[in-house]
């Protein structure tokens, strides 16, 4: 008889990002192990088999994300769905995933979570500035405690492991990397095609973005940069949504396009002539990976894994994560050149090909799974 496993999330469709993505391939890949059902908010798209849904607040969001409503109907849902199951995978990080820990932990569940992001980190962008270290200091305390009640953490590279037990986390914890589908995400046979399958004129260079239009995503820099740039023929296409307020302010450009969140992400980025990732916070960035599998050269910030899988020079390009003006000069740079575009754009494809693998990743989680 299969074990039951509860993947549990604070997101669910139509908000497809890198958690929902994860989430994707964990449930392709690991159907035939395990009774698998799902605790998700309810965001208004019903979709997928043995599914419990969670009323969100209509009042409180965060990054464009609304938290999980405090009712009583919602801690009943997440107290009988963790008894029903046998293992808990949450994919944090924010109040049902909290939450869910809390209730695996005592109701004897074996329960795991997976970091795909520091709730210190997203959560402080929110918050005043005469705030900020108060909360900052507190996120961090009720994240580490709920942390040490999990039987197992995931984590995406090394370096956060060693992080995460000099904050003071001693639940077990293993590496696992994300992963990509090399054969989704591929480069462009024809570049021109690729644009004008999205309406775009050959002509013109696109420069593109995947993700959150949010603050912790560092957008304000990204849209002073595009703001600096005078090159013709140019069209920012960002395929993503946010809160209306930092949404509405790159709708005033004249030359940009915003898709909200789709599930065709590997029909945007082959049609990009240049990836950028400005953000704050990070740990591997998917969106990042998927980019530099379809051959597009990209230019980053030094946050988490980023830094350490973009070699400068090699298969990507970086800029001081204030610095709108550097952000803008390299964006000239790769628009100028196509040789080093076509050689950061195949080195990219060469690093996820070699070392991202959705297989090597999924089952290395589903066997430690299986060892509970």
């Amino acid at each position: 008889m299969k074990p039951k496993l509860l993947l549990v999330a604070d997101t669910y469709y139509p908000k497809v990002d890198g958690t929902l993505r994860f989430m994707e391939e964990f449930l392709k890949r690991s159907g035939d192990q395990f009774d698998i059902s799902l605790l998700v908010p309810d965001l208004g798209v019903h979709k997928g088999k043995k599914v419990s849904y969670v009323q969100p607040s209509k009042i409180l969001q965060v990054s464009g994300y609304p938290s999980l409503k405090l009712s009583w109907s919602n801690i009943q849902k997440i107290k009988q769905t963790i008894q029903q199951n046998d293992l808990i995978f949450v994919q944090g990080p924010a109040l049902m995933s909290y939450l869910s820990i809390y209730y695996g932990a005592k109701y004897h569940k074996k329960t795991f979570f997976y970091t795909h992001t520091l709730a210190w980190e997203l959560f402080e962008k929110f918050f005043p500035p005469i705030l900020k270290k108060l909360f900052f200091t507190l996120i961090k305390k009720a994240s580490i405690w709920f942390y040490n009640q999990c039987d197992e953490i995931f984590v995406p590279y090394h370096e956060l492991k060693e992080h995460l037990a000099s904050e003071g986390v001693r639940t077990k914890m293993t590496v696992a990397r994300l992963g990509v589908d090399i054969d989704l995400f591929s480069p462009s046979k024809n570049k021109a095609e690729s644009k004008r399958k999205l309406g775009i004129h050959s002509d013109v260079k696109v420069i593109g973005y995947v993700g959150r239009i949010s603050k912790e995503k560092n957008m304000a820099i990204l849209l002073s940069a595009f703001k600096r740039l005078r090159y013709k023929n140019l069209l920012f296409l960002l395929v993503g949504d946010g809160p209306e307020d930092q949404v509405e302010k790159f709708r005033q450009l004249p030359n940009c396009r915003i898709t909200g969140f789709v599930s065709n992400v590997q029909d945007y980025v082959p049609a990009m002539d240049v990836f950028i990732m400005p953000s704050l916070t990070e740990t591997t960035s998917l969106a990042t990976l998927e980019a530099m599998s379809c051959s597009v050269p990209v230019i980053v910030t030094k946050v988490g894994f980023v830094k350490k899988y973009v070699v400068k020079e090699y298969n990507g390009l970086f800029f001081p994560r204030h610095s709108a003006s550097a952000l803008a000069g390299q964006m000239e740079r790769l628009l100028e050149d196509k040789n080093l575009r076509e050689k950061l754009g195949a080195n990219g494809r060469k690093t996820v090909a070699y070392s991202f693998s959705w297989d090597r990743s999924i089952n290395k989680i589903r066997r430690l799974l299986l060892e509970w």
